[in-house]
C-alpha cells in the first residue's frame, strides 16, 4: 500500500495536481523550479540540460519497484543481482540529482553507474549489523555458499569468522573496483556534475576503515563517522578530484 501511495502521488505531481503531503509538494516544487531553469536556459542560448519530465518519472519509479521487489525476495542470490539493486535505486537517484543540475553527458551517465553500485554495497555492509538483528542475510547467497558461511549459525551468534571475512571481502572488493572504474570517467566530467558524485566520498572512506578492520563488518569503530569529512569534502572539490582510489 504505501509503494502504491507513492505510485500514485508521482502521478498526480508530475500532472501538475500534487497530494497535499510535505515530500510532493517539494518535489512539485523542485520539478517547476528544473522547467524554469531550463526554460531560461534555452532562451539565454545556453546549453540546455535535459529537462524531461517523463524520464525523472522513469527513475522514481524505477526506485520504487525495485525495492518493492526487495521487500518480497530479500536475499540476493548472485551478486549481480545485488548490484542491479544498486544500479535501480542508488544509480536511479544519482540520475535524478545529475538531470536536475542540467548534466548531460555519457562519462557522467558511466560514472553514476559505477558509483551508484559501490555506494549500495558499502550501505548494505555497513548496516550489517542491523540485519543481522532482522535475521537478514544481505551477503550473496553464491559468495555465502563459496565460503561456507552459515547463516543460521551467524543469525543465533552474530561474531566475526574467516568465512564472514572472506564473504564480506569478495563483496567489498566488488564495491572497490566499481569506485576505481567512476574515478576513471572522473576526468573528463562537466564541473557541474561533481557535486553530484561526491556522494562517493563517504563510500571510499567506509570501505577504507572496513579495510583496516580486517573486513569485519560486526566491528563498532567501522561504523563511526567521519569527524572530518566536510573539510575532506571541500579538500576534495577544491582539488577536482573526488576519488582517491589505488
Amino acid at each position: 500500500m504505501r509503494m502504491q501511495f507513492w505510485r500514485d502521488s508521482l502521478d498526480k505531481v508530475f500532472a501538475g495536481v500534487p497530494p497535499q503531503q510535505p515530500v510532493a509538494l517539494a518535489l512539485a516544487y523542485a520539478i517547476q523550479e528544473q522547467e524554469l531553469y531550463n526554460q531560461q536556459q534555452q532562451q539565454g542560448g545556453s546549453t540546455p540540460g535535459t529537462g524531461n519530465s517523463e524520464m525523472s518519472l522513469i527513475w522514481f519509479k524505477r526506485m520504487i519497484t525495485e525495492r518493492e521487489q526487495n521487500l518480497s525476495d530479500p536475499q540476493f542470490m548472485t551478486l549481480g543481482q545485488m548490484e542491479t539493486y544498486c544500479e535501480n535505486t542508488f544509480g536511479s537517484l544519482l540520475y535524478l540529482q545529475l538531470e536536475s543540475v542540467g548534466v548531460k553527458s555519457l562519462e557522467a551517465d558511466h560514472a553514476a553507474s559505477h558509483l551508484a553500485k559501490a555506494m549500495g554495497i558499502a550501505t548494505m555492509l555497513r548496516a550489517f549489523p542491523f540485519h543481522m538483528q532482522q535475521n537478514r542475510m544481505i551477503i550473496p547467497a553464491e559468495i555465502t555458499a563459496k565460503h561456507n558461511l552459515s547463516q543460521e549459525a551467524l543469525f543465533r551468534n552474530p561474531a566475526i569468522t574467516p568465512a564472514l571475512q572472506d564473504s564480506t571481502h569478495e563483496v567489498a572488493s566488488a564495491a572497490h573496483v566499481h569506485l576505481a572504474t567512476a574515478q576513471s570517467y572522473m576526468d573528463n566530467l562537466p564541473k557541474a556534475a561533481l557535486p553530484v558524485l561526491m556522494a562517493g566520498i563517504p563510500t571510499e572512506s567506509y570501505l577504507q576503515r572496513l579495510e583496516q578492520a580486517d573486513f569485519n563488518p560486526l566491528a563498532p569503530n567501522i561504523q563511526q563517522r567521519e569527524w572530518f569529512l566536510p573539510a575532506k569534502l571541500w579538500y576534495r572539490w577544491r582539488r577536482g578530484k573526488l576519488l582517491d582510489i589505488k
